[in-house]
């Protein structure tokens, strides 16, 4: 015949099972614990992973800054370099001396004025004690 088994017994072990289940889960809460310790660190871990993560992608954004600057800066040198040679080859020019007419002085006036616009940093003021009033003289400045 089949023993009977007291329930009782069933209902303590069973009581004393989640007992001890609870008191596991709630050791995470419990400062100073191995589970709390454990959770601790883990934390830290995922946090530190996320910082990590903003500052490759901060030196990424930095590294493309930089790669830019330099790129305007380089441009911005060899733009300098062409107007200038442009320039002197303009003033060495055989015709260089001679008066344009006031329609061509006007219209290269404008686009100079509109390049100065687009590009303030390229114009520089006229320098009065070099002796140059403008960068175009006309047939009726010229003396």
């Amino acid at each position: 015949m089949i023993a009977r088994i007291p329930w009782r017994v069933i209902g303590y072990v069973l009581a004393a099972v989640l007992a001890l289940a609870a008191l596991n889960h709630f050791a995470a809460f419990v400062p100073f614990t191995p589970q709390w310790s454990a959770k601790r660190a883990e934390a830290k871990a995922d946090r530190l992973e996320g910082q990590v993560s903003t500052l490759e992608r901060e030196a990424a954004g930095q590294a493309e800054i930089a790669v830019a600057t330099e790129t305007f800066h380089t441009r911005e040198v060899v733009v300098r370099e062409i107007a200038a040679q442009a320039e002197t080859e303009a003033r060495n020019a055989p015709d260089a001396d001679t008066p344009l007419a006031p329609e061509r002085a006007d219209r290269l006036r404008s686009h100079d004025l509109r390049l100065c616009d687009e590009f303030p940093g390229f114009c520089a003021d006229p320098d009065p004690a070099a002796g140059r009033a403008g960068a175009v003289p006309t047939a009726g400045s010229a003396g």
